[in-house]
């Protein structure tokens, strides 16, 4: 039997000649044939990928010649499984190391997905959510596992495998499933590519802000949080303060002339000598107001001047002469600011930490503010002669 333009026609076994011609049909894709062993009759050969059972007769379920030129045309469409692959490849080699990048620059979990994915689009959230955690497959499976047990539930034990093909977007894992995924990884569905956000990117006021980190005062955890973020600066160190004591100490002066070598650093203090620091310290406790301006200057702001001289980097400190209400400390795209308040000493204030904003939605409205705060005493320290209004004003910025 030989199936001819969707029409089956019922044949002897063919004679050589005969064979030779059908062949030419097939090749031609006009028919297609099959044969089986000598003594049996031609039968069709059944179409792979078509639903096809005994209660629908052949004839009435394809139009084969229409099926093969369109599969023809599709396949002439889509790029090759391997060119896919080795697109996909080449474009994971390198994003699989920003996590790394992402937190030596202190950036959240968030925007390290949203680096990922603009780095690489192929990616899926899901999958770009595990290697901004630095987790492994079977890693992700065990944390999973464990919000299970803390709901008294069996754990699913999900397989690689599975896993797989949940970030390769080739099956949807369930509401459940998304539930659990949600809660290991601290999102959202839409976060993970379940689902959209329909809110308008109405996000809370504080993710919204950048607000990585807080320090309720100066102590072991936020110098420790400085120490790392200062060493770890890949362009730039900008520092701006009353008295920055901690600076002068032995560890943070030798790492800023060690990265002075690598980034511009930039520290500005306040000339223990000026008249907005007496008053600053009019408004301290006592013990705070008792400090020695010419002390300060032996043991903290010289040594800080000297190592900026003789360090060979790119190291510089300057003097200002106005009040401040806080302090700021720009590494790279992260804005510590601690403030100054009234009745408490400087190192009493609480500390914020901010990031820059993320690639799509630019610089958030807090970071702006402070940014420009520092860029206005920059272009003072930066100019001749201090420009009006500022210099009418007294406003003096030098080096040290």
């Amino acid at each position: 039997m030989v199936l001819l333009h969707s029409q089956v026609v019922r044949h002897p076994f063919p004679r050589s000649r005969e064979v030779t011609a059908l062949r030419a049909l097939c090749a031609a894709g006009s028919a297609v044939l099959g044969f089986t062993e000598a003594s049996e009759p031609l039968r069709p050969r059944r179409p792979v990928g078509l639903d096809v059972g005994p209660e629908r007769p052949l004839q009435e379920a394809v139009d084969l010649p229409g099926r093969l030129e369109a599969a023809d045309r599709t396949a002439a469409c889509r790029p090759s499984t391997e060119a896919r692959a080795d697109h996909l490849c080449a474009c994971t080699a390198g994003v699989k190391t920003l996590p790394r990048g992402c937190l030596r620059d202190g950036a959240s979990l968030e925007e390290t997905v949203d680096r990922i994915l603009t780095a690489c689009p192929q990616v899926h959230p899901l999958e770009a959510h595990r290697w901004a955690h630095g987790w492994s497959r079977p890693e992700l499976s065990a944390r999973i596992d464990r919000e299970y047990e803390a709901d008294g539930l069996l754990p699913p034990a999900m397989s690689d495998a599975e896993l797989c093909r949940y970030e390769h977007g080739q099956r949807r894992p369930s509401d459940d499933r998304i539930d659990y995924l949600c809660r290991t990884y601290s999102t959202r569905p839409d976060r993970l590519g379940f689902g959209r956000d329909y809110s308008g990117r109405m996000l809370g006021h504080l993710e919204s802000s950048g607000l990585q980190d807080l320090f309720p005062l100066t102590n072991s955890d936020s110098k420790t949080d400085l120490i790392q973020r200062v060493r770890d600066a890949r362009s730039r160190i900008t520092m701006f303060g009353l008295t920055r004591n901690f600076y002068g100490t032995d560890e943070l002066r030798e790492l800023f002339v060690a990265k002075s070598h690598e980034v511009p650093v930039r520290v500005f203090i306040m000339d223990p000598f000026c008249e907005s620091r007496k008053d600053r310290y009019r408004l301290e406790p006592s013990e705070a107001a008792m400090e020695d301006p010419a002390r300060y200057l032996r043991e903290v702001l010289t040594p800080l001047a000297e190592a900026a001289r003789t360090g060979g980097g790119d190291f510089k400190v300057y003097l200002f002469n106005f009040p401040c209400s806080f302090a700021l400390e720009m590494i790279d795209d992260t804005m510590r600011v601690m403030l100054y308040g009234h009745g408490k000493r400087g190192t009493d204030g609480p500390i914020l930490v901010f990031d820059r904003g993320s690639a799509e939605t630019g610089p958030t409205p807090y970071w702006q503010y402070f940014e420009d705060q520092l860029a206005w005493i920059q272009r003072l320290a930066d100019a001749d002669e201090v420009p009006e209004p500022w210099r009418s004003k007294g406003i003096r910025v030098v080096p040290c």
